[in-house]
């Protein structure tokens, strides 16, 4: 038997004609499978493209949220910050035992000024 020859006696497929037409319950069952992918996938997306602040913009909010405390916790939390920016940074006016002196003169917008500067220098290398 030739394959043309068991082609010809081969039955139609027979279905029935609910499945081989496209109905309102498909178009509604493609809707719902788009609505609940995109659900599934929305959080990965906004993961993907949120915008994040530069690390400029993080260290400016950094001594925004320190300007209300006082001197001396204001002065330690940016000498921890220009730490993390510039681990081998000095204060520029000031020797490094000014933190712990009770008598020494601070001045946190000095402080802010070299935080800013190291986060500036940091951005641009």
């Amino acid at each position: 038997m030739t394959p043309d020859e068991l082609l010809s006696r081969l039955a139609p497929v027979r279905i029935p004609a609910e499945f081989a037409a496209f109905g309102p319950r498909d178009a509604l069952l493609f809707a719902a499978l788009g609505i609940v992918t995109a659900l599934l996938l929305a959080p990965l997306l906004r993961l993907l493209t949120e915008r994040r602040p530069s690390r400029l913009q993080q260290v400016h909010a950094e001594i925004a949220r320190m300007r209300p405390l006082d001197t001396e916790a204001r002065i330690t939390g940016l000498a921890a910050l220009l730490q993390s920016l510039e681990p081998d940074a000095r204060l520029a006016d000031a020797p490094p035992h000014m933190l712990y002196d009770p008598r020494a003169t601070r001045d946190p917008a000095s402080l802010e000024q070299a935080v800013l500067t190291a986060a500036r220098n940091r951005r641009q290398a």
